[in-house]
């Protein structure tokens, strides 16, 4: 089953809503600068180009079945993702990161690759990269935990 002609349509009409509510925000800043509105109008211009592409394209290629492994190895991503939100809102940026970093790695590097010190040191890295350039160089604040 092909899907690339309905993702296409879907990508084009995701992008498309996202610039009209994009072009709704109204904030004033100091010296005209575009402030919030030009990233989520760039983002969703980068959907709607890739939305064309996928719709404009021809495709006489039949696409293979995914296998259930593969299925399982994504939904456990997605699942880790979501872990990761609901982390950031409990435990705060820091501890989230960290444990969201390393398991995100775990499942991505597969049973063959896997280690507990690279994990660990690829897991450091990813917090202490994030929190330097977040919150020291841009400033920003970075979540706070709810228990912690």
């Amino acid at each position: 089953m092909n899907t690339d002609k309905p993702l296409g349509a879907a990508l084009l009409v995701l992008g498309a809503g996202g610039v009209i509510s994009a072009a709704q925000i109204s904030v004033r800043t100091f010296n005209n600068d575009p402030g919030p509105k030009l990233f989520p109008m760039m983002a969703c211009a980068i959907l709607i180009i890739c939305g064309l592409g996928l719709l404009l394209r021809k495709s006489n290629r039949v696409t293979p079945a995914i296998p259930a492994t593969e299925w399982r190895r994504g939904l456990t991503m997605a699942g880790l993702l979501v872990g990761y939100a609901l982390g950031l809102w409990l435990v705060g940026f820091h501890a989230a990161t960290f444990i969201g970093g390393f398991a995100l790695y775990w499942a991505i590097a597969g049973p063959e690759k896997r280690s507990l010190m690279r994990g660990a040191i690829y897991a450091l890295l990813l917090t202490l990269g994030v929190h330097l350039v977040f919150k020291t160089m841009l400033g920003t604040f970075l979540p706070q935990g709810f228990l912690f």
